[in-house]
C-alpha cells in the first residue's frame, strides 16, 4: 500500500483499510522518523494523563496528603475498574476528605470485562470503576489543597483545567492559544495538539531538565510511579501493560481513545506517537508494536509474547478465526 496502513484479511483478501499517521522524535524535539502526517492536529484523549497527573505533584498536594507511586500511577492511567484499582482510588479520596460522591466522570462497564472478554455482570457500575476516576481523583486533590471549588472542577475556565493546559503546553511545547480545547467522554477538558509535540512531551518522560527544578522532579516521580506500577496505568489484557512486562519496562506508554498511543522508550530517549486515522481501536496495536518492531525495541521473543497484539485474529460468531490484521509500512528517516 501507498499510506501507512493497518489492513484487516479475510480470507487473505483485503477487507478494510485503517491509515496511519506517527510521529517519533528524541528530547530536543527532533523529528527523527515519520508515517502518514507527523504534524495531524488530534486530541491527546487519556493519554493526556500523565502530564495531567504533574501537577498534581508539583502543586504539593501529592506530598501534602502523602499519596503514595500506586495512587500517583493511578492518576496517571485509564485503569481496568478492577477491585485492586477500586481501592486505590478510594484510598486517594479518602486521605484528601471526600468520597466517590465528588467525582463527575460519570460510570460505563470497566475495561476488564470488555478486555478480557468476559460479559459483565448485570449491575450498576459505579464512578469508581471509571477509567478516568484516578484522573479526577487527582483534580480534586489539587482543588482541595488550593482551597479552590469543588463543584465545578471540570469547566474549562477553572483553576485545576488551566493549570493542566499550561502544563501540556509546556511539555509539549505547543502555544497555548492554539491548543483547541474539547471535552472527554469523562466531562474533563481535553486538548488538541501536533502529534509530533504529543511526541516531544512524552519524550521528556525520561529525563527532563527544566530551568523549573521543581517540573523536573515532578515528572519524574509521575514517571517513576507508571514504571513501577503498570497494572494501575491500565490493567490486563491492555495494550500499555501488556508492553510494559516483555519490554521489562522499556517502554512507557500511554493510549487514548479514538486509536491514539503515546509512549516513552527509555533506552533511547525516544517519544512515539501514533494515531490510527478513522479512530479504529482494532488497529492501533498492530501499527504501534510495528514502530517498536522497525526500532529494533522488541526482540522476537517479545513479538511472540505480543502476538495477539501485533496481528490480532479475527474471529466468527462461532469463534472460528477468519482473518486477521497486520501492519504494513516503513518508518521514513527524516535525518
Amino acid at each position: 500500500m501507498n499510506e501507512a496502513s493497518v489492513i484487516a484479511y479475510r480470507n487473505k483478501v483485503i477487507e478494510s483499510i485503517h491509515q496511519v499517521s506517527l510521529a517519533i522524535v528524541d528530547s530536543e524535539g527532533r523529528l527523527l522518523y515519520t508515517a502518514g502526517d507527523p504534524n495531524f492536529v488530534t486530541f491527546l484523549r487519556s493519554s493526556a494523563k500523565p502530564f495531567q497527573a504533574v501537577p498534581v505533584v508539583e502543586s504539593g498536594a501529592a506530598e501534602a496528603f502523602g499519596f503514595s507511586q500506586k495512587e500517583i500511577a493511578i492518576i496517571s492511567g485509564s485503569h481496568n475498574g478492577e477491585r485492586k484499582h477500586v481501592r486505590v482510588v478510594q484510598g486517594i479520596l479518602k486521605k484528601i476528605g471526600l468520597n466517590k460522591s465528588y467525582l463527575q466522570c460519570g460510570a460505563h462497564v470497566p475495561h476488564y470485562y470488555i478486555a478480557c472478554g468476559i460479559t459483565p455482570p448485570k449491575k450498576k457500575f459505579s464512578s469508581l470503576e471509571h477509567n478516568c476516576s484516578g484522573k479526577h481523583s487527582g483534580m480534586l486533590a489539587i482543588c482541595v489543597y488550593k482551597g479552590w471549588n469543588l463543584k465545578n472542577y471540570l469547566d474549562p475556565k477553572h483553576p485545576v483545567q488551566k493549570l493542566d493546559l499550561k502544563m501540556i503546553s509546556e511539555l509539549c511545547e505547543y502555544p497555548e492559544k492554539k491548543i483547541s480545547v474539547g471535552i472527554e467522554n469523562c466531562g474533563a477538558p481535553t486538548f488538541a495538539l501536533p502529534l509530533k509535540n504529543m511526541a516531544l512531551g512524552f519524550a521528556k518522560l525520561r529525563s527532563f531538565k527544566s530551568k523549573r527544578q521543581i517540573l523536573s522532579q515532578s515528572l519524574q516521580v509521575v514517571a517513576d510511579s507508571m514504571w513501577k506500577y503498570p497494572d494501575m496505568v491500565s490493567g490486563r489484557k491492555r495494550l500499555d501493560y501488556e508492553l510494559a512486562i516483555p519490554s521489562k519496562g522499556n517502554i512507557l506508554s500511554k493510549g487514548g481513545a479514538e486509536a491514539l498511543h503515546c509512549s516513552v522508550i527509555l533506552d533511547k530517549g525516544l517519544g512515539v506517537a501514533v494515531k490510527i486515522m478513522d479512530g479504529s481501536a482494532r488497529a492501533i496495536a498492530p501499527a504501534s508494536i510495528e514502530v517498536y518492531k522497525q526500532l529494533r525495541v522488541l526482540s522476537k521473543r517479545q513479538l511472540k509474547e505480543l502476538a495477539d497484539f501485533y496481528s490480532p485474529p479475527v474471529y466468527n460468531h462461532r469463534k472460528k478465526k477468519v482473518g486477521f490484521l497486520r501492519a504494513e509500512f516503513k518508518l521514513k528517516r527524516t535525518k
